[in-house]
C-alpha cells in the first residue's frame, strides 16, 4: 500500500493498493487518515504508519497550525518536558499500529493516568 498525500493547502490522501486507487478528502490530514484507516480496518487491515501508534495524537492546536498532518506522542511519565511530534503519514512498525478503537482506548487510559480528577 502507498499513500500519497496532496499539497499543504488541501486535505486529500490517495491510497494506492495494487492496481486500486482510493482517492479520499477531508477537513485535514489527520481525518484523511482516519477514513483510510477506518476503510481499511473495515477489511481487517490495519495501516503501518505514526498516526496509528496507540501513543499518538493530536491536540487542537497542533492540527490547526499543520493541518493535521503532525501529532504528538505521548510519555505519560515525562511531565514538564515538550512531546516529541511525528508526521502521521510517516513509516511506523506493524507491531506499533493499532485499530482506531485501540487507539482512543489508550488515549483515554493515558489521559485518565495523568489526571484522575479529570477522568473522561
Amino acid at each position: 500500500m502507498t499513500i500519497y498525500v496532496g499539497q499543504p493547502s488541501t486535505a486529500l490522501i490517495a491510497l494506492l493498493d495494487g492496481e486500486s486507487l482510493t482517492q479520499i478528502n477531508g477537513t485535514d490530514y489527520l481525518d484523511c487518515l482516519t477514513q483510510a484507516r477506518r476503510q481499511l480496518e473495515r477489511d481487517g487491515r490495519l495501516l503501518c504508519c505514526q498516526g496509528a501508534r496507540p501513543d499518538v495524537h493530536p491536540s487542537g492546536q497542533l492540527r490547526q497550525f499543520t493541518n493535521g498532518r503532525q501529532a504528538y506522542v505521548s510519555f505519560p511519565d515525562a511531565r514538564g518536558e515538550a512531546p516529541e511530534t511525528v508526521d502521521i503519514f510517516a513509516p511506523a512498525a506493524p507491531e506499533d499500529a493499532v485499530t482506531l478503537d485501540d487507539q482512543r482506548a489508550a488515549i483515554i487510559r493515558a489521559w485518565n493516568a495523568q489526571h484522575p480528577r479529570n477522568r473522561i
